[in-house]
C-alpha cells in the first residue's frame, strides 16, 4: 500500500496525486506491471497492480522508501502497544513523573521510546524526545530535530547501497535505484511546500487551518475561502504564519492537535479549540520551529538535479549512444593526419576528478581495492585507476 509512485512513458515518476482514479498507462518502478490509481475515501491513496503485486513492493521483510515519521507515527507498535504507552503517559508522562520497570514493556526500551534516568526519585524510567511522538506530545520544533538527522541518514543509507550494487553488478541495482528514486522524490515533495497557519472566522465561528502549497499562500487563501462560503454566509481569513520548505510538518500537525479537528462537510483539515488560549498555543508551537536551512544536498534536490548513480548511468547511456560516430571520426581524423583525442591541457585536474566516470574510480578505491580490482569495478583502465589515485593523494584525500 505504500507504493506512491509510477513510471511514465518518459520514465519519469509520477505521484499518486497527479493521478485520477482508475486504471492508468503507468507502470510500477520495480517491475514494469501496470498499474491502477486507488483513491478511496477511507485507505490512503496508493497504486496497486493490475495484475499479481511484485515481490519487491509485496514484500514486508524489507525496508520501503518512506520518510521517516512522515506519514506514521507510531513507530512501528501494534495496536496494544501504543495503547499501553499512552495509559503511561497519561498516569506518568504528562505530570513528568518516573515510571517503575515493572509496568513498562521491554518494546519501549529496545525501541528507545523510554531511558532510565537513575536520578529520578520514584521510578527510574522516562519518555524520550522519541517516545513523546507516538503519543502525540512532542513539540513540532522538536519533532523537527528528531525528523531531519533520520531522513539524512536514510537517504545516505540508500544512496551508499545503489552506487555499492552499480559497482559490483549487483541483480538487485534496479530494485536499489528505484528506491533511491522514490525517496528522494518524496524528499523534494515535502522541500517543495510551504506550510500555513489560519485562522477564519465564520457567522460568528472562529477555527483554524492547517495546510500547504506550492504556490503563492494568497492564492490558497482565495480557494479556501470559496470553499467554506458554500458552508457559510460570511467569512474572513487572517494569515497567522507560514513557514518554507516544511512540507514535512503537516501531518505531524494533524496527528498532534487530532483530538480538536473540526471537519466541515468533506473538508478536513480545520481545528477548533474549546479550551481558551489552545488556538494561541498552537501557533506558538508552529513559531518556535527554526527556520528550515537547506542542505546542499537538499539544494541539489530540490532543484531536480539526479543522483551521482543516475549521472553514471546517463553517462554510460550516452557513450553506447555516441560510440559509433566517436570511432568513425577518429578512423577519419586518423587517415587525415589529424590530432586524436582531448587538446593538451585542455582538462584541468580538478576537472578530470569531477568526471563521474572519475567518481566511480575514487569510489572503488575507498573500498580498498587494489588497483586491477578497482579498474573492473569502474570499468576502467588501470593507468586511469593509477591517475585517479595519485591525485586523491596529492589532494590529500579531500576530495571523496
Amino acid at each position: 500500500m505504500w507504493l506512491r509512485y509510477g513510471v511514465n512513458q518518459d520514465n519519469n515518476l509520477v505521484p499518486i496525486e497527479e493521478c485520477p482514479r482508475g486504471k492508468t498507462e503507468l507502470r510500477c518502478p520495480y517491475c514494469g506491471g501496470k498499474l491502477t490509481a486507488k483513491k478511496g475515501r477511507i485507505k490512503e491513496h496508493h497504486f496497486a497492480h493490475d495484475g499479481e503485486t511484485c515481490r519487491e513492493v509485496a514484500s514486508k521483510s524489507r525496508e520501503a522508501p518512506n520518510l521517516p515519521l512522515y506519514d506514521s507515527f507510531n513507530i512501528s507498535l501494534t495496536g496494544k502497544e501504543l495503547e499501553h504507552l499512552k495509559q503511561l503517559w497519561n498516569k506518568y508522562g504528562c505530570i513528568n513523573k518516573g515510571i517503575n520497570e515493572s509496568e513498562i514493556k521491554s518494546v519501549f526500551i529496545k525501541k528507545e521510546l523510554l531511558k532510565y534516568n537513575d536520578y529520578r526519585r520514584y521510578g527510574s524510567y522516562e519518555f524520550t524526545k522519541l517516545g513523546k511522538i507516538p503519543v502525540g506530545t512532542l513539540s513540532l520544533m522538536l519533532f523537527n530535530q528528531i525528523q531531519e538527522p533520520l531522513i539524512e541518514e536514510k537517504l545516505q543509507k540508500l544512496d551508499k547501497k545503489a552506487r555499492l550494487y552499480y559497482l559490483n553488478g549487483e541483480s538487485s541495482f534496479n530494485e536499489s535505484l528505484s528506491d533511491l528514486q522514490i525517496f528522494r522524490a518524496e524528499l523534494k515533495k515535502i522541500l517543495s511546500n510551504t506550510l500555513y497557519y489560519l485562522q477564519i472566522n465564520v457567522d460568528g465561528k472562529t477555527f483554524y487551518k492547517i495546510g500547504i502549497t506550492t504556490r503563492n499562500v494568497t492564492e490558497r487563501v482565495y480557494e479556501i475561502k470559496q470553499d467554506l462560503l458554500k458552508h457559510f454566509q460570511s467569512c474572513s481569513i487572517k494569515v497567522l504564519g507560514q513557514w518554507q520548505h516544511r512540507g514535512n510538518v503537516e501531518k505531524y500537525f494533524k496527528y498532534r492537535y487530532a483530538p480538536h479537528n473540526y471537519p466541515i462537510g468533506n473538508l478536513t483539515e480545520y481545528y477548533k479549540f474549546e479550551v481558551e488560549g489552545e488556538g494561541k498555543a498552537a501557533l506558538t508551537d508552529l513559531r518556535r520551529m527554526k527556520k528550515k536551512v537547506l542542505s546542499s544536498v537538499e539544494s541539489d534536490i530540490l532543484a531536480g538535479k539526479p543522483s551521482l548513480v543516475e549521472e553514471l548511468l546517463e553517462e554510460l547511456l550516452g557513450e553506447e549512444r555516441r560510440s559509433l560516430a566517436i570511432k568513425t571520426g577518429m578512423k577519419r581524423a586518423a587517415h587525415w593526419g589529424t590530432h586524436i583525442g582531448r587538446p593538451v591541457g585542455s582538462e584541468t585536474e580538478k576537472e578530470f576528478l569531477a568526471k563521474p566516470s572519475s567518481q566511480l574510480v575514487a569510489a572503488a578505491l575507498d573500498q580498498g581495492l587494489s588497483l586491477r580490482k578497482a579498474a573492473e569495478a569502474a570499468d576502467a583502465s588501470v593507468n586511469t585507476v593509477r591517475k585517479v589515485k595519485a591525485l586523491l593523494e596529492k589532494a590529500g584525500s579531500g576530495y571523496l
